[in-house]
């Protein structure tokens, strides 16, 4: 368990989690292990890392409280008593897309845990778009990289936070931890480069001024 997967473990909150993308099911069996969950399903779209979960879930003992699932996404993945949904370790777009695929999330308000490695931004767009409430983001290190694990519920309402060019990039960390103070000054040194690449573009030109003005209070 790395920093990554015990801020997720942190955020699941009911009796039943999917881990989408389980990779060696390692989160499953630390949830149950741990009672945070009564039992858990082990999903990946690839049968080699599946396997290794399996392994890793007999080794613990756990084989009668968590089911494994060859899924793309939550495809192949029985929905019933399901309360957690975390998606881990891929593209925003891609964690986009399942949640979008699985309509039960919205319909039953699953509890989300995401953490996005890439497109972050793409994802917290789909989120406010499509009425889930982020309600609490945890930055976390772990080596060189910093990371946000989001916690997110369907309200059937947009948020009433703005959805602006910081928010897209950052979301709801704050400074005021040193994981958090880091992430916040990786994301401004993005905001700042691709501003400064939209300024050589005529029609892109204000939003990349926006985009610098962002990383600039980022910054401060």
């Amino acid at each position: 368990m790395d920093a990554r997967l015990l801020a997720c473990s942190s955020l699941v909150k009911g009796d039943t989690a999917a881990d989408v993308g389980t990779d060696h099911g390692y989160l499953p069996v630390y949830l149950v292990e741990k009672g945070i969950c009564q039992r858990a399903l082990a999903c990946d779209v690839n049968e080699k890392p599946l396997a290794s979960a399996r392994a890793n879930i007999a080794r613990a003992g756990l084989s009668d409280r968590i089911e494994c699932f060859l899924s793309d996404g939550l495809d192949s993945v029985p929905d019933k008593g399901i309360t957690d949904v975390v998606i881990a370790g891929m593209g925003g777009e891609l964690a986009a897309d399942i949640i979008k695929r699985a309509g039960w999330i919205m319909e039953r308000r699953v509890n989300l845990v995401l953490q996005p490695m890439t497109k972050w931004d793409h994802l917290r767009r789909f989120l406010y778009d499509n009425c889930f409430a982020v309600t609490r983001e945890i930055p976390c290190r772990e080596g060189r990289f910093v990371y946000s694990v989001m916690q997110a519920v369907y309200t059937g309402e947009q948020p009433h936070y703005p959805c602006d060019v910081r928010y897209l990039y950052c979301g709801l960390v704050s400074g005021d931890t040193d994981d958090g103070a880091a992430y916040l000054k990786r994301q401004a040194q993005r905001l700042a480069a691709a501003g400064r690449g939209m300024l050589r573009d005529p029609d892109r030109k204000q939003l990349g001024e926006e985009y610098i003005r962002a990383a600039e209070q980022l910054l401060r």
